[in-house]
């Protein structure tokens, strides 16, 4: 549920970098208030944390919590990866042929 959520956003915004829209995502989640389950569970289980420099944390306030941050990390990281592997695919030997 969380992941497949988490999945269209990062289709939506394909451009940017997936660990940045992570960040982008869990804070437009967190600081909203809740309209569906997942929004609530997301605001159950990580709490923001801000520096002075105005500098954020996410912090898994159970074990749960912390599962759930490190499996969104990773799926940003997979789908990165993924977009990376893609282009490859798509180009030819002689793009990467030094001149």
């Amino acid at each position: 549920m969380i992941l497949k959520e988490f999945s269209d956003f990062l289709k939506e915004n394909e451009e940017k970098p997936s660990v940045s829209l992570l960040y982008i995502w869990l804070k437009i989640k967190i600081e909203t208030p809740a309209r569906t389950n997942i929004d609530r569970i997301l605001q159950k289980e990580i709490y923001i944390a801000k520096n002075k420099t105005g500098c954020f944390l996410f912090i898994g306030k159970s074990p749960t919590g912390r599962n759930l941050i490190e499996s969104l990390y990773n799926f940003a990281l997979s789908f990165e990866q993924q977009k990376m592997a893609r282009w490859i695919h798509n180009q030819k030997a002689n793009d990467f042929k030094k001149y």
